[in-house]
């Protein structure tokens, strides 16, 4: 978890350090690019504090995760449709499902409740 919070970190200093400009037409796929991520970020803490860890399938979940959102955003521009926003709600879901389960063992394991 230490290894999560450092990458965040240097992440959000080098990213305020280097002025790195983009076009403005592909936010969309940058912004569904940023949630996959987020999204196995929350996955890989969940599976940690369940003991279920793997780094191949949590991998492959990125991968699967950027390559499908990434096409429903691209179908959905070529269509004039906001169809991105399905992974953009799922991702959502599976982020704060993610963080409810971490919760409530934190709860659980330091008997707040």
């Amino acid at each position: 978890m230490l290894y999560v919070i450092a990458g965040v970190v240097l992440g959000v200093v080098v990213g305020l350090k280097f002025n790195v400009s983009y076009n403005p037409e592909y936010i969309v796929y940058i912004s569904l690019t940023i949630l996959a991520m987020i999204n196995t970020i929350f996955n890989i803490l969940c599976e940690n504090l369940k003991g279920e860890i793997k780094i191949f399938k949590s991998a492959l979940y990125l991968v699967s995760d950027l390559v499908f959102a990434l096409f429903l955003g691209y179908i959905g521009e070529r269509l004039g449709l906001p169809i991105y926003l399905a992974a953009v709600f799922a991702f959502g879901n599976n982020i704060y499902k993610n963080f409810k389960i971490m919760l409530d063992f934190v709860i659980t394991k330091y008997n707040i409740m």
